[in-house]
């Protein structure tokens, strides 16, 4: 008989099992059917498979646990929180557009990044790569903020799961080409900001519009560096200028100037959190704390 700890631990109900699930939910499926059935086309084609089935398993994985495990409503996920809907959508467009704009365009005044056009993408290319873009930001935002992040915030309070959330969100992102420490550490502090953005109102859609519009503009309007990974884009951009300025390889998540930019936007969105109470107390600062409000009704 397994002793009383282990046993709640491996309930299904339990957060380190519901957690478990969340993390490996999303992508066994498509790993498994990338190695049994070789995806058609070129590496952009199945790329975009890759997106299209990773997003469906990660929606099938919030789900079963939502309803099944949970016994909630999907409302509660913060996915179909439409209450102010506009006004979050707006709020993450202008978060993820504007920093990376105004980069572009110090660096290109000071002769640090030079851009010409036409790049390498029309503008047919372009939309269709933003919709790969919207979908790999709500498959990224449901698993990483939606599952991963909420289950442990539940279950270890929402300090433990800004922190571990945001290193997972930088290691994954270690191996990209040209990743440097700076980058990492940006990618994981915009893991944390990312996080409490949805601790502010219990609402995936900042998350969601900061990351669409974020590698949008990066990517294939600027013409730079996604976390190491280049695509088409409308204008073609030249680096003439320091790896610390820049980003080098890896992009402007690897620069100083957006480091600086997210390491004071994460600070600001976290007090703004805690001072809104909005933190979930870790469960040995629970005793005698009135219970969390309901997050439909925020």
């Amino acid at each position: 008989m397994l002793p009383p700890a282990l046993a709640r631990a491996l309930s299904p109900r339990s957060w380190p099992f519901r957690l478990a699930l969340a993390v490996l939910g999303p992508r066994l499926p498509v790993i498994v059917i990338a190695r049994v059935f070789r995806l058609p086309g070129g590496d952009l084609q199945r790329l975009i498979e890759d997106r299209l089935l990773s997003a469906l398993a990660t929606f099938v994985t919030l789900v079963a646990i939502t309803r099944l495990l949970e016994r909630r409503t999907l409302r509660e996920t913060g996915l179909f929180a439409l209450p102010a809907i506009g006004r979050r959508l707006a709020a993450g467009l202008a978060l993820g557009v504007f920093p990376v704009l105004g980069h572009g365009a110090l660096l290109a005044a000071v002769g640090l990044y030079a851009f010409s056009w036409p790049g390498d993408g029309t503008l047919v290319e372009a939309i269709g790569i933003a919709t790969v873009i919207l979908v790999a930001a709500v498959d990224e935002e449901i698993r990483y903020r939606g599952l991963v992040f909420r289950i442990l915030d539940e279950g270890a309070g929402s300090w433990a799961a800004m922190a571990a959330c945001g290193a997972l969100f930088g290691l994954m992102h270690a191996g990209n080409a040209g990743a440097t420490p700076l980058g990492v550490v940006v990618v994981a502090a915009g893991g944390v900001m990312l996080a409490a953005c949805y601790l502010l109102h219990r609402s995936l859609w900042i998350p969601i519009a900061f990351h669409f519009a974020w590698n949008t503009s990066m990517g294939a309007v600027l013409g730079l560096p996604i976390s190491g990974v280049r695509i088409p884009a409308l204008l073609r951009a030249d680096a003439a200028g320091p790896d610390l300025w820049t980003g080098g390889r890896f992009g402007p998540e690897a620069s100083l100037p957006v480091a600086v930019f997210v390491a004071v936007a994460a600070t600001l969105i976290v007090w703004r959190v805690a001072a809104g109470g909005k933190l979930t107390r870790a469960p040995w600062g629970r005793a005698g704390a009135p219970p969390p409000a309901d997050p439909s009704r925020r």
